[in-house]
């Protein structure tokens, strides 16, 4: 680093130290990216989704079902009627195994809708459950924090008015719970720097949503293939376990593997020297790169459904609206398939009669 004499002279920053500030910079910007993609992806989106399909999501899938199967009802009568003109024999189960051959496709895309519903609903349920499990870890480890700590001016037994000895082992013993609580402290301030969270932060307060996030951030920092061009094949599982324990909210998960991941600072891997120089500058590059590519994605999944729901899912009586609109919608679809199903009743009776008539016609010939 530049040195400042007693005149005041602003130091003057070497390009390795500004290189390796600038990585640094970037490297926790494209962990916090990520977490945030995945954040969106694993578990915004998915639970926007649920919410979505509770509220109006079953009423579309429902709409989406009547106007397929008005359809079908309409491509069947156009059959029979084809059919009666030509004076020719048509029987309906015949035309319905043509007309499920023609919209099975249509059939597919329906059933895989209900079972991507079912899915989300599934992962709401499952987080929400892995989300008060977390709370009530926390809850435990916050008594058992706190019970691990003798009140002031009382020995450990709890009674007053032991000799003047006692009180002041007493007190020695509380000065140093103190300096080890001060500590410990300050180790967790340490990590939370490391994990980009600043020099303010107490994990020791931190609600598990947030341990959750800060130890993922420090995850995809070390693991992240963006920021870790050379992960080996051992990365690669741990990035792949990281990204199912946060999507879940697994906590326990993502503690153990925050403990295995490698230290190694990025000064002890580049030196001050033309050649290390050379590479920090195409790694900067790299990852500044991969930081606009992040934030595209983001800007891309944050204007798609269903995160441009999110305001509309909030609006309860824009929701209200929406969900009185389809039910009319489908009570008309209703409606609409009994005409269609009394329309095939009748063609189908009048094909049946040209049947009966067909086989007279053939009798008398024979």
């Amino acid at each position: 680093m530049g040195k400042t004499d007693n005149a005041g002279i602003v130091p003057v920053i070497s390009e390795y130290d500004k290189l390796i500030e600038e990585i640094l910079e970037l490297e926790l910007k494209l962990a916090a990216l990520a977490e945030e993609i995945d954040d969106l992806e694993n578990h915004i989106c998915v639970e926007l989704r649920a919410d979505y399909d509770q509220k109006v999501g079953n009423l579309e899938y429902q709409a989406q079902a009547y106007r397929l199967e008005i359809a079908r009802l309409k491509r069947a009568i156009e059959l029979l009627q084809a059919a009666i003109n030509r004076q020719e024999a048509a029987k309906y189960e015949e035309v319905q195994k043509k007309v499920e051959q023609e919209y099975k496709q249509y059939e597919e895309d329906l059933n895989k809708k209900a079972e991507d519903m079912k899915r989300d609903k599934e992962y709401k349920e499952r987080r929400a459950k892995q989300d008060k499990k977390n709370e009530e870890r926390a809850e435990e480890e916050r008594k058992a924090r706190e019970e691990g700590k003798n009140p002031k001016g009382k020995s450990s037994s709890g009674k007053d008015g032991e000799s003047a000895d006692k009180e002041d082992s007493s007190k020695d013993k509380d000065k140093k719970e103190d300096e080890k609580t001060s500590e410990k402290n300050n180790e967790d301030r340490e990590k939370a720097e490391d994990a980009g969270l600043g020099k303010d932060s107490e994990t020791v307060h931190e609600t598990p949503k947030e341990e959750l996030k800060r130890l993922y951030r420090m995850i995809m920092k070390k693991l992240h293939p963006d920021a870790n061009p050379n992960a080996t094949e051992k990365d690669k599982a741990l990035l792949l376990k990281a990204q199912k324990a946060y999507a879940e909210g697994d906590l326990e998960t993502l503690r153990e593997i925050a403990d295995q991941l490698d230290d190694t600072d990025i000064t002890e891997k580049y030196s001050d020297n033309p050649d290390d120089i050379a590479k920090l500058r195409e790694l900067r590059a790299k990852l500044a790169e991969k930081v606009e590519i992040l934030l595209a994605h983001i800007d891309e999944i944050k204007n798609s459904f269903p995160y441009t729901e999110k305001d509309f899912l909030a609006n309860e009586d824009a929701v209200k609206a929406r969900q009185e609109e389809l039910a009319e919608y489908n009570r008309q679809c209703a409606d609409k398939i009994i005409e269609l199903q009394e329309k095939i009743l009748e063609l189908s009776k009048v094909a049946e009669k040209n049947e009966k008539e067909a086989k007279k016609r053939k009798a008398k010939k024979e």
